[in-house]
């Protein structure tokens, strides 16, 4: 019993910018969900297991709260599958929890799941697709150029933001296209010199039910990219920051992995081998604490006196993950500072894979 009160405090608490959600199911009741899941070309996925991972609270947070490969179930020869729950089991204390079924994917990478809670007896999951993207990619004159198949193309009537994402096949995401349409063209500057890139397409969307609100995920497969040549101006370069070390991560070509902030940490600044007329900056995954009141790049001649090249909030307080931003200051710098100000003093920079410059 403490342990459920302190389960529903900490949700509360900590998550309370997405909310907790109280369950309407009673502990002794029977919960049957079911549904139905097809291949890409609509044939049944028959005799294929499915897994199902149960959150701790109304968060759809598994990793970190526990419930992975929770129960499993097999769908049968028409592709449809049953599963019965008790009522306690979509609890916790007084909370409903999430659920996620996984379903696997019928290409390379793919995979689709869905995320829901239980607030009814019945629960009926919308009919679940694969679905793979068919993607390809060419060089390009500036670039790669990578195309896809809509979902819409095998899943008639469905819609959702198609989002692009690029990674390394060993590390981590290096970029992202949000409300992507094919084809998509990613230019040298996106790229750079990084070998074993690759691509994918997801679309994510919101299906209401009766009692339900349903959240679909696909992932489609992965497709490799061709190998492109750029060098930004500032690879190798040193730069600062409290607890930096001695090889700079954020300059080291390393698209994907750089440099986790201590306490504190505001700024960075970049200090290039020799002064350039820089024309563009792309910062890959960045990341706060907290949303800042100013976020902005600053160029310097000599390290001290600085003028402004970007406002990265863009007169909003969106922070974006992935920035490719233009420079137009005319002289050239040798010193590039990003720097973030917020009155909160818990605010620090968190995270920030590359910051790199271009000429």
């Amino acid at each position: 019993m403490a342990m459920n009160r302190w389960m529903t405090a900490a949700c509360a608490a900590a998550m309370a910018s997405a909310g907790c959600t109280k369950s309407e199911v009673d502990p002794e009741a029977t919960i049957t969900l079911t549904g139905k899941v097809l291949k890409e070309d609509k044939q049944p996925l028959a005799n294929t297991l499915l897994h199902i991972n149960r959150s701790t609270n109304s968060e759809c947070i598994f990793s970190f709260f526990g419930g992975i490969d929770w129960k499993s179930v097999k769908t049968s020869a028409d592709g449809s599958f049953t599963q019965e729950l008790l009522g306690d089991d979509t609890r916790s204390g007084s909370l409903a929890r999430c659920f996620e079924l996984q379903v696997p994917g019928g290409g390379a990478n793919s995979y689709l799941y869905a995320q829901f809670l239980i607030q009814s007896e019945n629960v009926q999951l919308p009919t679940l697709q694969q679905w793979s993207g068919t993607p390809s990619a060419v060089a390009a004159a500036d670039g790669a150029s990578v195309s896809f198949k809509d979902i819409s193309a095998t899943q008639d009537g469905v819609t959702g933001e198609h989002v692009l994402h690029v990674e390394t096949k060993s590390s981590g995401s290096v970029w992202t296209v949000t409300s992507a349409h094919s084809p998509v063209l990613l230019n040298d500057d996106l790229l750079e010199d990084a070998a074993d890139l690759e691509a994918y397409v997801s679309v994510y969307r919101k299906v209401e039910g009766s009692k339900a609100s349903f959240t679909i995920y696909n992932q489609g497969e992965t497709v490799a990219l061709p190998r492109r040549s750029r060098v930004p101006a500032s690879r190798g370069a040193s730069c600062t920051y409290a607890g930096a070390p001695a090889t700079c991560p954020l300059t080291d070509g390393n698209l994907s992995s750089g440099a986790s902030f201590q306490q504190d940490v505001r700024e960075v600044v970049i200090q290039l081998p020799k002064p350039k007329v820089l024309r563009k900056a792309v910062l890959r995954n960045l990341g706060m604490s907290l949303t800042p009141s100013e976020l902005v790049l600053e160029g310097s001649s000599d390290g001290t006196q600085w003028v402004g090249l970007a406002n990265l909030l863009e007169g909003t307080n969106a922070v974006r993950t992935f920035i490719e931003v233009p420079l137009s200051n005319p002289a050239p710098l040798s010193h590039v500072r990003l720097r973030a100000t917020s009155p909160n003093s818990d605010f620090r920079l968190y995270w920030l894979s590359e910051l790199s410059l271009f000429e």
